[in-house]
This record gives C-alpha cells, sequence and structure tokens, in this order.
C-alpha cells in the first residue's frame, strides 16, 4: 500500500510539473509575440503563429459590439506599414490554461501609439502544441476607446500583495469605526459571510441587513490582525488568506478570498471562527450539549 501511495504522489509531482512547464512555455510563446509585433519583426511573428491562425475583434462602445476578421496577410501587412516604434501593446496580466496539446491565454492589455493610450481591452490566444513546440493558432481581442480605460499597470505580485494587505486592513478598520458603505462596498456582490453562530451563513444583503443596526449606532466590531498569511493564483487575480485576529471574543481564526477586479480588490468570502484551546474543549463541549440551543 506504501509504494502505490508513493508511486501516486510522483505521479501526481510529475503531472503538475508538466502543467507548470506548459505554461511557462506558452507564455513564453505569447511574450515572444508581443516584443515581435512592438519590433515589427514579422520574420519573428510568422515562425510563432500557425498558417492557418484567425484574427478576430470585437469594437464595444458600451451599448454594442461589432465583430470583425482579419486574414494573417492583412496583420503582417499592417505591421509592416507601420512607422518604426510607433505602436506598443502592453499585456497587463495573465491567465493561461494548459493540457499537454491545446492551451489559452487571457490578458488584458493597453495599446499605445507613438506613446500616448490608444485603447484598451483583452486578448484570447489560443495555442497548439505541434511538432515544433508551440503555435498560435487564434487570437481574438476586444478594443475599448480609451474614455473607457481604466489606466492599470503589468501585474507586480509584490505590489498586488501589499496593496492586498492594505485593501483588507481598510476593510476593518471600516468596521471599526463603524462606517458601513465603505466596508459593504469592499465586498463582491456575490460575497459570502460565515458567522460564528451556526446560523450565520449569509449572503451580503443579508449580512449588511444584520449588520445595519450595529454600524448606525457606531458599535460594530474591532479585529485587530495578529497574524495573516496571503496565497495568490497564478494570474495573481485571485487570492486566499487566514488570519488569526485579537477580537471582543478573544482570539479568532478567519479564512477569506479576495478576488482584483477593475475596480481593485474584493472580498468573495469570509469566515469567522472562535478559538477553542485543547485543555478546554471537554468543558466546552459539555457545557454546549447541556444547552438546548439548536445547531
Amino acid at each position: 500500500m506504501k509504494v502505490k501511495i508513493a508511486l501516486l504522489f510522483l505521479l501526481i509531482t510529475v503531472h503538475l510539473g508538466a502543467q507548470d512547464n506548459n505554461r511557462n512555455e506558452v507564455k513564453t510563446v505569447v511574450d515572444d509575440f508581443i516584443q515581435a509585433m512592438n519590433q515589427q519583426d514579422t520574420k519573428k511573428l510568422l515562425t510563432l503563429m500557425d498558417r492557418n491562425i484567425g484574427f478576430m475583434t470585437v469594437f464595444f462602445d458600451g451599448n454594442k459590439s461589432i465583430l470583425a476578421a482579419e486574414s494573417v496577410e492583412m496583420f503582417i501587412e499592417n505591421i509592416e506599414s507601420t512607422s518604426p516604434g510607433m505602436i506598443k501593446e502592453e499585456l497587463l496580466n495573465y491567465k493561461i490554461t494548459a493540457s499537454d496539446a491545446l492551451a489559452t491565454v487571457w490578458s488584458e492589455y493597453n495599446f499605445y501609439v507613438n506613446g500616448s493610450l490608444s485603447h484598451c481591452g483583452e486578448n484570447a490566444f489560443q495555442l497548439y502544441k505541434s511538432p515544433k513546440g508551440w503555435r498560435i493558432i487564434q487570437i481574438t481581442d476586444t478594443r475599448y476607446n480609451k474614455e473607457k480605460c481604466r489606466i492599470k499597470t503589468p501585474t507586480d505580485k509584490y505590489e498586488r500583495k501589499a496593496t492586498l494587505i492594505k485593501f483588507i486592513d481598510n476593510w476593518h478598520r471600516a468596521a471599526s469605526k463603524a462606517e458601513m458603505e465603505p466596508y459593504f462596498n469592499a465586498m463582491s456582490d456575490d460575497a459570502i459571510y460565515v458567522g460564528t453562530d451556526p446560523d450565520e451563513f449569509w449572503t451580503k444583503p443579508q449580512f449588511k441587513a444584520w449588520a445595519k443596526s450595529y454600524f448606525e449606532d457606531g458599535k460594530a466590531w474591532h479585529f485587530e490582525t495578529i497574524k495573516r498569511d496571503i496565497f495568490f493564483t497564478d494570474d495573481e487575480d485571485l487570492a486566499w488568506f487566514n488570519e488569526k485576529l485579537n477580537t471582543s471574543m478573544g482570539t479568532c481564526h478567519a479564512t477569506g478570498v479576495a478576488v482584483y477586479t477593475r475596480n481593485g480588490w474584493k472580498i468573495k468570502y469570509y469566515q469567522l471562527s472562535v478559538t477553542v484551546p485543547n485543555e478546554l474543549l471537554e468543558d466546552f463541549l459539555e457545557l454546549k450539549n447541556s444547552t438546548n440551543v439548536k445547531e
């Protein structure tokens, strides 16, 4: 049995390692494509694309979408006819899914003409693993007028973590100051909050309705962070964290999930738990069982 378990873990490790390797290779191809496009290196571009590649663009004005197609010949001609140094595309983040044969890369981008922001949008690259390596077989992008672009910069994992730490601290601070709107605006519309009582499993509207009287009385809650650990997905747009807190209920533990949106970080899930020392657990269970409180 031990041999089988060890073999299983080995296979899982090899599989995860292969996935990471595929994602890294795919990201390199996409990065090379953007660099070659910015440098107007059409020979390099042709080595990164399959000859049957398709180009689609969705123009969106805020009300309606218009779909337009472009051939690879048109794409290359447009690159060659552009003045040197005139254009620059900047990828802001990456969401990569890859198997051993097929991969997709989704990324927000900014597009500059002569150093000024022209438009922004999202790119969706699709690649397959050819005998000569990963090749791009489809590029679909959206384009928004610069007036609708929220200026963003490429993801920096250290900066992203720093902004998340500040965001969570400000969220707790809003509760301690009984600032209701900032507190609940920091939560996504579909957020879930799980409190310490067995019945405290709330949607955002339910939680807000329950907490309203506390905030209006200026007597919300005060959480002081003792320790916090934060973990991110590869694209840095989703994070989960755990906290050790000093509260009016004593030391509590909490687990949260936050998502990065165009409007910044949002709390998507938060669960608060009261801690019970092991040496008090038996007495706690006895007290709990002696009551008629239903869970």
